[in-house]
């Protein structure tokens, strides 16, 4: 009996032992749930925060605090955002050209060779001057054609008049019942058909000449006879200076070739590359002064006549064309210039001192002041700067007040305090 009782006692503790590793078991298991559990929770809270939580202030709402014995000691001085009435103006590198309006480049119309080059770089010539002369065959068939035609007009005049006085004759025989009406009529045909035939001849020596005239050959009541004079002329269409000249005597032409190249020098072209973000100051008519190093301390006028309407991709500028009186001949053409471009009307505004103007992470910042000690970096946009004030675009407003002395300063603690946080 005693060693059964032992027998159970001995089977109820192997069965709590048993029980015990099941009891930590499940305990651990809902220790670890509840974990993952606050761990949901705390990155949910977390997401949350970060949906509702301000974004990181700007460049332009960075702020500074600064006291006054430090503001002192930095020599910290304020001004307000001014208004000045000016008229804007930039300068653009450029370079003086000819005016292709003013400028002929002369070249042969027929293949031929240059029988006499009487034109030199550096004349002055008048619109008709011969620059040199052609020998070609064009021109003796142009001459044969006009002789032909001439002697056609002068056989069909002949038969006209012959066809007048037949018509004549037959009318004073019809009267006296000499002959027919039928003869009359056909005395009549012939005198149509011959003042038809002398219509044509004409046309045809008119367009003899034509061909004569083009080649340069104007002067056709002087018929030369044999090659003597049968030399096609190279003529200077306007009055100007002989540039360049491309032949000799005995140089072979074709047609196409440039011979010569005459300009007018009294007017020349300034040719400036202007940067886009100019072109709303710009418009046809617009003064400009042209300066050339050839005259230090000179300056030139100019006047605005075309605004290129293409942009170069590689170096974003506009070629805006200017034409500049030349009338002592003192600018030369490819002489480099400076050009100063100017509003035509002034217009009212706000400018900051230079100094005030600081920049921040690659953007143009001014230092406003709100309140005792506190100074706000403001992002702006900044025009052209004249005379140690800056064009203010956008950002502050006329009237509010800002850091000119003591800017960059202020510019460095905040650069210092950027730093720290990032560290």
């Amino acid at each position: 009996m005693t060693s059964t009782r032992e027998n159970v006692h001995l089977t109820s503790a192997l069965a709590d032992r048993q029980r015990v590793p099941l009891r930590l078991i499940i305990l651990f298991l809902l220790g670890a749930g509840l974990l993952v559990f606050l761990t949901y929770l705390g990155f949910q809270r977390s997401a949350q925060e970060a949906k509702t939580s301000p974004p990181a202030a700007s460049t332009e709402e960075r702020v500074i605090v600064l006291s006054k014995a430090a503001q002192r000691n930095a020599g910290v001085a304020f001004e307000t955002v001014q208004t000045r009435t000016r008229a804007m103006s930039f300068e653009a590198p450029g370079v003086l050209s000819l005016d292709e309006t003013r400028t002929a480049r002369i070249g042969s119309m027929v293949e031929g060779k240059i029988v006499s080059a009487v034109a030199q770089v550096g004349d002055r010539v008048v619109p008709g001057t011969v620059l040199a002369e052609i020998h070609s065959h064009v021109l003796h068939d142009a001459w044969a054609d006009y002789r032909k035609a001439k002697a056609e007009r002068t056989r069909r005049s002949t038969e006209l008049r012959y066809a007048v006085q037949a018509e004549q004759r037959a009318q004073r025989l019809y009267a006296d019942k000499a002959i027919s009406l039928q003869e009359v009529q056909r005395a009549q045909v012939d005198r149509v058909a011959a003042q038809q035939a002398l219509a044509t001849a004409n046309t045809e020596l008119r367009r003899s000449e034509e061909a004569l005239e083009h080649l340069g050959i104007t002067a056709l009541g002087q018929d030369p006879r044999g090659e003597a004079g049968e030399q096609i002329p190279v003529k200077s269409p306007l009055a100007g200076a002989v540039l360049e000249k491309n032949v000799t005597n005995g140089t072979a032409v074709t047609p196409g070739a440039q011979l010569f190249v005459v300009s007018d020098l009294s007017t020349l072209w300034a040719l400036a590359e202007v940067d886009e973000t100019r072109l709303p100051y710009i418009k046809v008519g617009l003064p400009v002064a042209i300066r050339v190093a050839a005259y230090p301390g000179e300056t030139f006028p100019g006047t605005v006549i075309f605004i290129g309407d293409t942009l170069d991709p590689k170096t974003r500028r506009v070629t805006v064309r200017c034409r500049v009186p030349n009338q002592y001949g003192r600018l030369k053409p490819q002489m480099y210039a400076t050009l100063a471009f100017g509003e035509a009307e002034a217009r009212s505004v706000p400018v900051v001192p230079s100094q005030a103007v600081q920049e921040l992470d690659g953007k143009s910042v001014v230092f406003t002041v709100d309140g005792a000690g506190k100074f706000s970096a403001r992002e702006v946009a900044t025009g052209p700067e004249s005379e140690g004030w800056t064009e203010i675009r956008s950002g502050v407003q006329p009237g509010e007040k800002i850091v000119t002395t003591g800017s960059f300063l202020l510019k460095s603690e905040l650069s210092k305090a950027s730093m720290q946080e990032e560290e």
